[in-house]
């Protein structure tokens, strides 16, 4: 049967794709690719079934499997769990790579096979195309074979832009909101099993460094909060108390700078549209962690201790000011490419230094990738920037969009202190919020402008009569 006749009967039968046949389907599929590989290579067998029955359980799950497969991908424990530094994965490089393009191309792929075009095709999308298809030219150029180019920093950065145009087709962002708030569950259920086994130790490394995992707790943060508010406030105030004891156990001081930026944006907008109501519940939950900290004796101590001064020691301010002396040299020999490969501030920081990063994340793109790298990187940022100030200025606080521009500059923040961009959960994340946002932004408002059009006409009227 085609999928031209396939296509009414799934929307008169409200049946989601991946029903029954595609049970019989992956059985099958499943049992031949098992059965060819398992005499020869054991290991490589159950590791590729795993992955096709986790792309056609996703499959399955129709529109709701974009943000699912996102956040899966975003949280899982893809390094040693309990560390003292970072270290590389615990799995091939092209096993991660592989769920790393697999996360935005299957529910894209199955997706575009079982329903019409969801967006307008959009001259911005097509260049941002043409400029990622350029950074991969570039960075292959640079490094002269594909198989280089099979690293987790190269992979995660090309497919932040895959996954943002990806992400214009889901919109909508059904179970986006639900998506975040099991991805906050999960980095929460690991922090806590990573701290209970060695509480010396910063939570996170199992997502590659503590940093990173604060970021992804932040961006995820406005969603997952959201999402719990409109269940529950007992929920949501639970939720801001976990949040809150992660990033003290991971000792990420940048974290905690983008949580605060991102309550001071909140109160700033919820006091421009004058939703007092949601002012109350914002102040409930500061006062809430608040006395918590200062009542408990223990945790007040484990906040003085992991985020005192002493984690700022000499040497990384020295690290910092040797990072944008070279940036500022490095840049200006090379603008508009840079050097042309992800990863090169940070080989020449350890190197040079005892720190193997340059504290910027901003930076280190411009050094490693010029001007077009830039650019590339701000396209997520510049979306969730675009819409907290049409918001501003209408008055308006939409909660699904806020939630995703939220979740954007909170990761933007991180990034002013630490090489995000080459960390893929990052990129995955940035990619997909700012394309779903990007379906949205024309909307925002609409109707809050119409009102003011009717209620100037009104006046309008009003004042001829009076006349």
């Amino acid at each position: 049967m085609s999928v031209e006749r396939l296509r009414p009967i799934l929307r008169r039968t409200g049946e989601r794709p991946g029903g029954r046949s595609a049970a019989v389907a992956a059985a099958v599929l499943l049992g031949l690719l098992g059965g060819a590989l398992a005499a020869r290579k054991p290991s490589d067998a159950v590791i590729l079934c795993l992955v096709i029955g986790a792309v056609i359980a996703l499959a399955a799950l129709g529109e709701r499997a974009f943000a699912w497969a996102i956040v899966l991908v975003v949280v899982a424990p893809w390094y040693p769990f309990i560390s003292a530094t970072a270290e590389p994965p615990i799995v091939r490089q092209k096993v991660l790579s592989a769920a790393i393009a697999a996360a935005p191309l299957a529910p894209w792929l199955w997706s575009l096979a079982f329903g019409g075009r969801r967006t307008r095709p959009s001259r911005g999308a097509l260049l941002m195309g043409l400029l990622f298809v350029s950074l991969a030219v570039l960075i292959y150029d640079t490094l002269g074979s594909v198989s280089a180019m099979i690293e987790q920093g190269v992979v995660g950065f090309l497919f932040a832009g895959v996954t943002f145009l990806c992400a214009r087709r889901f919109g909508d962002g059904r179970a986006w909101l639900a998506a975040a708030f099991g991805g906050l569950l999960v980095l929460g259920l690991l922090g806590a099993d990573a701290y209970l086994r060695a509480p010396g130790h910063r939570v996170g490394y199992f997502v590659g460094y503590p940093i990173t995992y604060g970021a992804l707790v932040v961006g995820l943060l406005p969603a997952g909060l959201l999402f719990a508010y409109q269940r529950s406030r007992l929920l949501a105030g639970g939720l801001a108390a976990g949040v809150a004891a992660l990033l003290i156990f991971s000792e990420s001081r940048s974290s905690w700078v983008a949580a605060t930026a991102l309550l001071m944006l909140a109160v700033i907008l919820q006091a421009r549209a004058g939703n007092f109501r949601a002012l109350g519940a914002v102040a409930a939950v500061v006062v809430l962690l608040t006395g918590l900290i200062l009542a408990t004796g223990s945790l007040q101590h484990i906040v003085e201790t992991k985020l005192s001064a002493k984690v700022a020691s000499s040497q990384s301010v020295t690290h910092r000011q040797w990072s944008y002396g070279y940036a500022l040299e490095t840049i200006g020999r090379s603008p508009v490419f840079g050097a042309g490969a992800p990863g090169f501030s940070a080989k020449e920081a350890a190197s040079k230094t005892t720190i193997g990063a340059i504290d910027n994340g901003y930076v280190s793109i411009s050094v490693d990738l010029g001007l077009f790298g830039f650019v590339a990187a701000m396209i997520p940022i510049a979306v969730a920037v675009r819409v907290l100030a049409r918001c501003l200025r209408l008055g308006i606080t939409p909660p699904y969009e806020l939630s995703l521009a939220l979740g954007i500059v909170g990761l933007a923040f991180v990034a002013l202190f630490y090489d995000s961009f080459y960390w893929a959960q990052i990129d995955l994340l940035l990619g997909a919020m700012g394309g779903m946002l990007s379906t949205r932004l024309s909307h925002i408002g609409v109707g809050a402008v119409g009102a003011r059009i009717r209620r100037r006409r009104r006046s309008r009227i009003l004042l001829r009569l009076a006349s």
